[in-house]
C-alpha cells in the first residue's frame, strides 16, 4: 500500500501523479489483452472451474480482443519480470503495489520527501484517526461500545501519546498511528508429504475487520517466511562434539535464538527509525501526513507464543501474560485469581536482568543451557536464556509484547477446552454403556442444519472426531444440550447440562463482533460461573466413573507403536494396546487463559478483530501457489508468484472500467428490503382443486369460501422466501426460508409476554401469494403475500439465570390455534429448532395425519437453539443488541441497568426495517450476503421488479386461526376500508 517515491524528483503535489505514470501502464505486459490472460492465469484458482472457464471466454469474446496481440508473447520473460525484486534500475510504477521480497530502503530526511498512499481503494476505508463509540438509546447512561481496533482504548491511548509527544523539528504535518497486526502460524502445504511453510502476515488495524477476513480484499501482507533449523544442523554440531551431537535442550535453545534472530532482521535500524520519527506519506486526498507504525497485536498458537515471549513451553509458569504457577491454573473466576493476574503480570524489567545473567554464565563461563546454575535463575518464572528482540528494540517505545500476544479462541476454546470436555464426556458414556455412543452419534445426525454455513450437517460418527476442523467443534458445542440431555444419570445430568449451557453462553459472548460495557460485564460473570461449573463437574461427576482411553486414542497409539503389550493365546501371539485410565484435568494453560478474554476485549476490541480466521484463510494463498512450483526450493518461487499476483492485481485496479457488475439476484439480495418472495407465477393451483387435493387434511379447515375475490381463482406457490434483518452489531444479514428443507422455522415478536418470553415460533409449511381484485374493478389486481404456518406452543421459557433453553411443541392438529396465515413483514428472522431427543418422537412409526404439516417426523418437544449464532444470543439478551431496535425501551428502572436480561418489559411492535437508517449513527455497515443455494431455488425465478408486500403489517389476523374464510373476510375488510398500497416502498 505504501509506495517509495524517493527516487522520483521532488515536485509539487499536484504534479506528482503525472510524473509517476509511465508510458506503458500495462508493464511488463505490452497490451491489455495479455494483462487479462495473465491475470486469469495467476490470480485465478489453480484448479480451474466452470466459472473460471466462463471468465476465459469473456476475455476472448471481448470486442477489442485480437489474437495477434498475444500470438508472439514472451511469457517466460514477462513472468520473470513480474517476480523480480524492486531493486532494479528502471523502477517502473507497477512496483508501487508490492515492495517485493528484498529489503526496502527507507530514508527519513529533514526535508521530508514523501511517500505516497498510492491505492485509492485502500485509502477509502483507511481510518487516519480513532474515535470513541458510545451508545445511549434507551439506557439511563451512556455505555462504551467495543468493536474495531481503531475504536479500542489501546488505539486511543497510542494516539493521545503520539499527539502529546514532541513533533519532528520543522514539521507540522498531521501525525497518524499505523496499527500493525501480525499473524504467524506454520502450515502444511500438501495433505501428504512434509512440505511446510511458516508464513508471517501483517494487517493494518486502521482498516475494517470485516475486510480482513475476506481474501478477495487482498489486505494480507506477506512479510516473511520464517525458517527452522535445518536437518543438517545436527550433523554440523556433531563435527564439534566428536559425533555425539548436542542435547535436546541445546537444540531447543538454538531454535529459539534462530527465531529471534529472524525478527531482529525485520526490526532493523531502518524500521526503528520509522517507528521513532514516522514516515511522510502523500495520501490520496492530497494531504501529507506523518505515519508512525505501532505494533498492537500478535496472534499465534501456544508453541509460537512461547518463542515470542521467550518463556519455556508448559513450564512451571506456562502463561505468556502472568506468573501464576501450574498448581493454581484451575482457579478460573475466583477473586484471588483475578487479583493475581494483575499483580503477577509478566514484565520485561525483571526478565532482562535475569536473562543477561544467565547468558553470561552460558557464553562466558561455559555453563550448559540446562545446567543447575542457569536453571536456578530462570526456572522459577519459566524464562529461557534467549534475548527478546521485541522487548529490546520496541520496549523503549512502550511496547509490552506480553500484552500484545492476544487470546486465541480457535486453539484455546474450540480445539482446546471444549474438545477436552467433549472427549471426557465420551469416556463417561463409554464407561456407562457403549451403546450410548451410537445413540449420541444418531442424535447428532438428526440435528437439522441452519443457515448456509451456520450449523452444517453432522457427519455419520461424531464420536470418532475424524477430519474435523474447528468450525465442526463449534457446531458440536452449539447443539450439544439437546444431544447430551438424558444420556447421563439424573444425579449428574443437570450438572453436565448446566456446564454445557454456561460454556456455550460464554463461547457465544466471547465471539461477539460488538460488545458494550453491559455485555462485557455479563461475560465477566459468565467467566466466574464457568470456572465454578468446571470445578463442580470435576469434583462431583468425574469421580463417579472409571474412565479410560477411547478407541480412537488407542488406535492412534497403535499406529505409533506406543503402549503395545504381548498377549499369548493358544498357538498365537498378538500385540494389544492396554487402555490407560484417564482423569479430567483442568490445571492447563488453555483453561487458565479463559480468564484473559474480558481484559483483552477491553484493550483491543472484540476478538474477531484479531481472531485466527484471517490467518487461516490467508493460508489458502501459499497452498494454492505451491501447486505452481516445482517443489524444489519452493519458498523462493512462492515469493515470486506472490509478486506476480500483487502486480497484476494492481494493474487491473488501475484499468477498471467502473461498470457495475450485474447480479441476477440483485433484487433478492437488496438489504433495504425487509423480505423478498419471487415474482414467478409458474407454480399455482386453482383454489377449488387445491382444496379438493387436501380434503380431510387437518391443516385445511374451510367453513366458507368466495372465489370471486381472487384473480383467475388461483393461488401461487413459492419455494423460498428471503428475510433481511439488522443484526445486533448493526449489519444487514439474510435468512432463507424453504418449507421443503429443515430451514423452515421462523421467529416473530410475541403479542403478549405472558404467553412465554418475547418471541413466538412457527414452522412455515407454505409460501404463497394471491392476486386480489376489487369488486368494482376486476381489471386491476393487487398482489398479497402470506406464509402458511404451523405454530409452536411454548413449554419452557429461555432463562439465563437457571441455564434453561426455551422449549416448545407443536399445537395439536385438531386445535384451532394450530395453523394460521402470517404476513411476511412480521417475521424477524429464521430460527434453529432442535428436537428434544430425550422426549422421544410423536409418531415413532412415522405415520402422519397431515401431509401439509408433515407431522410424521414430529417430536414431542423441541429446543429453541439460542446459541446458533451471535445475533440469536443477543436477541435473548433483550435490549442489549444495538441493532435490535424493537427491543429498545426507555425505562430507567429496567433490569438493563443491572446487566441482566430484560424479561418483563413491554414489547414494542416495531419492524426492523423501519429503523434501518439509524445504523448510520453507529458506524459503517455492510450487508453479508449468504451463498445462494441452487438446490433451494430450482423452480424459482426472481424477476427484477422491486416488490416487498402489503403496507399494512396488521392486515392478517394474528389470532392463530387457520380457516381460509377469514382470509377472504380480511381481504374484504381491506378493500372496503380503502387501504392504500405503496408498491415502490
Amino acid at each position: 500500500m505504501f509506495q517509495d517515491i524517493n527516487s522520483i524528483p521532488s515536485v509539487a503535489p499536484a504534479e506528482l501523479d503525472s510524473h509517476a505514470k509511465p508510458h506503458n501502464s500495462f508493464y511488463p505486459y505490452p497490451n491489455e489483452a495479455s494483462v487479462n490472460l495473465g491475470h486469469w492465469y495467476w490470480n485465478g484458482s489453480v484448479q480451474k472451474s466452470q466459472e473460471s472457464f466462463k471468465e476465459l471466454l469473456d476475455i476472448v469474446r471481448r470486442p477489442d480482443f485480437d489474437p495477434e496481440d498475444v500470438q508472439c508473447m514472451h511469457w517466460d520473460k514477462i513472468n520473470s519480470q513480474l517476480g523480480t525484486s524492486i531493486n532494479n534500475e528502471e523502477g517502473y510504477e507497477w512496483e508501487d503495489y508490492d515492495a517485493g521480497w528484498h529489503k526496502m530502503e527507507v530514508k527519513i530526511q529533514p526535508d521530508a520527501r514523501p511517500y505516497k498512499l498510492a491505492n485509492v481503494h485502500d485509502n477509502e476505508y483507511f481510518h487516519y484517526e480513532p474515535y470513541h463509540l458510545r451508545w445511549s438509546p434507551h439506557l439511563p447512561h451512556e455505555v462504551n461500545i467495543q468493536g474495531k481496533l481503531y475504536t479500542s482504548p489501546m488505539f486511543m491511548d497510542a494516539h493521545r501519546k503520539l499527539q502529546a509527544s514532541p513533533g519532528e523539528a520543522g514539521c507540522d504535518l498531521p501525525r497518524v498511528i499505523t496499527a500493525l497486526m501480525f499473524w504467524s502460524d506454520a502450515t502444511q502445504l500438501m495433505m501428504f508429504g512434509n512440505a511446510r511453510l511458516w508464513p508471517m502476515y501483517m494487517y493494518f488495524g486502521n482498516k475494517s475487520k470485516y475486510c480482513h477476513c475476506k481474501p478477495s480484499c487482498h489486505l494480507a501482507n506477506h512479510v516473511a517466511y520464517f525458517q527452522k533449523l535445518l536437518d543438517s544442523f545436527k550433523d554440523f554440531t556433531g563435527t564439534y562434539t566428536d559425533g555425539k551431537g548436542i542435547g535436546h535442550e541445546c537444540n531447543t535453545h538454538c531454535h529459539r535464538d534462530l527465531f529471534q534472530a529472524q525478527w531482529k532482521v525485520l526490526l532493523d535500524d531502518k524500521f526503528l527509525e520509522a517507528y521513532k520519527h514516522g514516515i511522510v506519506i502523500l495520501c490520496c486526498d492530497g494531504v501529507e501526513r506523518r505515519f508512525y507504525p505501532r505494533v498492537f497485536t500478535y496472534l499465534a498458537d501456544y508453541p509460537e507464543k512461547v518463542l515470542i515471549a521467550t518463556i519455556r513451553q508448559l513450564g512451571g509458569c506456562p502463561c505468556s501474560q502472568c506468573l501464576i504457577p501450574t498448581n493454581r491454573l484451575h482457579h478460573l473466576g475466583m477473586n484471588h485469581d483475578r487479583q493475581q493476574r494483575k499483580t503477577l503480570a509478566r514484565a520485561d524489567t525483571s526478565r532482562s536482568q535475569l536473562v543477561a545473567t544467565a547468558r553470561s554464565l552460558i557464553y562466558e563461563k561455559n555453563f550448559g543451557v540446562d545446567s543447575a546454575a542457569v536453571e536456578s535463575i530462570l526456572k522459577p518464572e519459566s524464562w529461557v536464556p534467549t534475548s527478546n528482540v521485541f522487548s529490546d528494540t520496541l520496549g523503549p517505545f512502550g511496547l509490552n509484547i506480553f500484552i500484545a500476544l492476544v487470546v486465541d479462541l480457535l486453539h484455546k476454546v474450540e480445539l482446546g477446552v471444549w474438545c477436552m470436555l467433549l472427549i471426557h464426556l465420551l469416556r463417561i458414556l463409554t464407561s456407562l454403556d457403549k451403546d450410548l455412543i451410537h445413540k449420541l452419534d444418531r442424535r447428532y445426525r438428526q440435528v437439522p442444519p441452519s443457515g448456509p454455513a451456520t450449523i452444517r450437517q453432522f457427519c455419520l460418527n461424531v464420536s470418532e472426531m475424524s477430519n474435523m476442523a474447528a468450525r465442526n467443534f463449534e457446531d458440536l458445542l452449539q447443539c450439544s444440550i439437546p444431544v447430551f440431555d438424558g444420556l447421563f444419570p439424573d444425579a449428574h445430568n443437570h450438572i453436565i447440562i448446566d456446564l454445557l449451557f454456561t460454556l456455550s453462553h460464554w463461547h457465544g459472548l466471547a465471539k461477539l463482533c460488538m460488545h458494550s460495557d453491559l455485555t462485557l460485564d455479563i461475560l465477566d460473570q459468565q467467566t466466574t460461573d464457568l470456572g465454578e461449573q468446571f470445578r463442580r463437574f470435576k469434583d462431583e461427576v468425574c469421580p463417579s466413573y472409571h474412565t479410560q482411553e477411547l478407541n480412537r486414542e488407542t488406535k492412534k497409539k497403535r499406529s505409533k507403536g506406543q503402549g503395545l503389550t504381548m498377549v499369548k493365546l493358544p498357538k498365537v501371539l498378538i500385540l494389544k494396546v492396554k487402555k490407560k485410565n484417564k482423569l479430567f484435568n483442568i490445571q492447563t494453560y488453555k483453561f487458565h487463559v479463559l480468564g484473559d478474554y474480558v481484559a483483552c476485549i477491553r484493550r483491543f476490541g472484540t476478538t474477531d478483530s484479531y481472531s485466527t480466521e484471517p490467518g487461516e484463510l490467508e493460508h489458502r494463498s501459499p497452498k494454492g501457489r505451491y501447486c505452481r512450483t516445482d517443489r524444489n526450493m519452493f519458498v523462493r518461487q512462492l515469493t515470486q508468484i506472490e509478486c506476480r499476483e500483487a502486480c497484476l492485481h494492481r494493474i487491473k485496479q488501475c484499468h477498471q472500467d467502473g461498470v457495475p457488475r450485474t447480479d441476477v439476484h440483485e433484487i433478492a439480495n437488496d438489504p433495504k428490503l425487509h423480505h423478498h418472495i419471487g415474482q414467478s407465477e409458474r407454480i399455482y393451483d386453482e383454489f377449488g382443486q387445491y382444496l379438493r387435493n387436501h380434503t380431510g387434511d387437518p391443516a385445511m379447515k374451510i367453513s366458507s369460501f368466495r372465489p370471486a375475490q381472487f384473480k383467475h381463482n388461483q393461488i401461487y406457490h413459492h419455494n423460498i422466501a428471503r428475510f433481511n434483518y439488522t443484526t445486533y452489531n448493526v449489519q444487514r444479514a439474510q435468512d432463507v426460508v424453504n418449507p421443503r428443507t429443515p430451514h423452515c422455522n421462523i421467529m416473530l415478536l410475541q403479542d403478549d409476554d405472558s404467553q412465554g418470553g418475547h418471541y413466538r415460533y412457527a414452522k412455515v409449511i407454505g409460501i404463497h401469494h394471491i392476486n386480489v381484485v376489487r369488486a368494482a374493478n376486476v381489471y386491476e389486481s393487487h398482489r398479497i403475500e402470506f406464509l402458511f404456518v404451523h405454530w409452536y406452543e411454548p413449554v419452557q421459557t429461555h432463562t439465563w439465570s437457571t441455564c434453561t433453553l426455551g422449549r416448545v411443541h407443536f399445537w395439536p392438529l385438531e386445535s384451532q390455534d394450530a395453523f394460521s396465515f402470517v404476513d411476511p413483514t412480521n417475521v424477524l428472522r429464521a430460527c434453529h429448532i432442535i428436537p428434544a431427543f430425550s422426549q422421544g418422537q410423536h409418531n415413532p412409526d412415522e405415520c402422519g395425519i397431515s401431509t401439509l404439516a408433515g407431522d410424521k417426523h414430529n417430536w414431542h418437544k423441541y429446543y429453541i437453539n439460542s446459541f446458533v449464532d451471535h445475533d440469536t444470543i443477543m436477541r435473548y439478551h433483550y435490549g442489549l443488541g444495538v441493532g435490535h431496535m424493537y427491543s429498545h425501551e426507555t425505562n430507567e428502572d429496567s433490569s438493563l441497568a443491572q446487566v441482566t436480561p430484560c424479561l418483563d418489559t413491554q414489547v414494542i411492535m416495531w419492524t426492523e426495517n423501519e429503523h434501518l437508517e439509524s445504523r448510520e449513527n453507529i458506524g459503517e455497515s455492510t450487508f453479508r450476503q449468504p451463498p445462494v443455494d441452487d438446490n433451494d431455488d430450482d423452480n424459482e425465478q426472481d424477476d427484477d421488479e422491486d416488490y416487498v408486500g402489503v403496507e399494512d403489517p396488521n392486515f392478517f389476523d394474528q389470532g392463530l386461526d387457520a380457516s381460509t374464510d377469514l382470509l377472504v373476510l380480511a381481504l374484504d375488510d381491506m378493500f372496503t376500508t380503502c387501504h392504500n398500497f405503496d408498491y415502490k416502498d
